[in-house]
Parts: structure tokens; C-alpha cells; sequence
């Protein structure tokens, strides 16, 4: 036997090996938002328990941006539940700063729109704090002498950010209720 034909055996035998062994792993495989319940018995599936969490009022445009895209992510855009088991709250905070200067007029080239939060899970039940983390997004815009211009640039980096801020959260809460269930 040529050592060609014994490595063409070696690979089918490896490759056989892996697709036994995908076999046997496919049934392992929960996707994270499927309709299966958090415990195994008849209790909610993951959208219903993410549905049970109400998000405090946060102050400003960029606060209330945020705190939308937060119930949509959570519900559905089915809103904010009143007197719901778990309370999220929320600490925002905003900057922007410029990094890079054009040498020859002396101005910015860009500018960073930052926000960072940080945010408690709080159980109403016990009012017991069930998780503390921190989301952050940066997003770059281009620089420009025209006001209006740069103004609508910065909202549509703001509107961007918080919709960035609250996808992290969604995931860090959704992983809260799969670990907790």
C-alpha cells in the first residue's frame, strides 16, 4: 500500500471521526432564544422572563434613547412592564472628544462620541441586587465646519451608541436568566 492510499484512509477515518462526534454534540446545541423553558419544566422560556424586567426612568435625550432601545431589545417593543419582578438601573454617562487635528487649519478631523453606563439587576421580590455590570459604546464621526451638519452627526452618533449600549445589555441579561434558570 502506496503511502498516498494510507493517507487517504487516515483522512476518511479522521473525518468520519469529526462527523460522528458533530453527531452526537448536535443535540447539545440550545439556541439562546428559543422557545424552551429557563428550567427544563413548564416554567417561562427565555423572551417571557426577559419581558419581566422593568427599566428605570433615566433623565436627558440620550438617557431616554437609551432606555428605549433597552424595552425594545427586552420585549419586543411589547413596552416596559409595571411591577415587574426585576427593576434595571441605570447610570449613563456621555462625553465626546476629538483625537486627531488637521496641522493646517488647526481644527478636529473627527470627533468620538462616548457613552458609558453602568447598570444593576435589582429582584424586587427580595430587593436583592442579582447583577452589576457595565456597557460602553464609541462612535467616530467625521468632523465638519457646517453646524447643522455636525449637530445631526452627533445625534446619529448618540442614536447609534445607545443602540450598541443596549444590545450589550440585552445579551449580559439574557446570559443572567439562562445561568439563574
Amino acid at each position: 500500500m502506496s503511502s498516498f492510499e494510507q493517507s487517504a484512509r487516515r483522512n476518511c477515518r479522521q473525518l468520519a471521526g469529526a462527523a460522528m462526534l458533530a453527531g452526537m454534540l448536535a443535540g447539545c446545541f440550545q439556541p439562546m432564544y428559543g422557545d424552551r423553558s429557563l428550567t427544563g419544566s413548564n416554567g417561562p422560556n427565555l423572551r417571557e422572563a426577559m419581558r419581566d424586567v422593568e427599566i428605570a426612568k433615566i433623565d436627558g435625550r440620550v438617557g431616554q434613547e437609551i432606555r428605549n432601545d433597552i424595552i425594545f431589545e427586552l420585549s419586543g417593543g411589547e413596552g416596559n412592564p409595571v411591577g415587574a419582578p426585576y427593576r434595571l438601573n441605570l447610570v449613563i454617562a456621555t462625553n465626546s472628544y476629538s483625537a486627531l487635528v488637521d496641522l493646517q487649519t488647526g481644527l478636529p478631523d473627527n470627533e468620538t462620541v462616548a457613552i458609558d453606563i453602568s447598570y444593576t439587576l435589582l429582584s424586587i421580590a427580595d430587593e436583592k441586587i442579582v447583577l452589576t455590570d457595565k456597557a460602553i459604546a464609541r462612535v467616530t464621526i467625521d468632523r465638519t465646519q457646517q453646524r447643522y451638519a455636525r449637530v445631526r452627526a452627533l445625534r446619529n452618533a448618540e442614536n447609534q451608541a445607545a443602540k450598541l449600549v443596549a444590545e450589550q445589555i440585552r445579551t449580559r441579561v439574557a446570559s443572567f436568566f439562562l445561568l439563574r434558570g
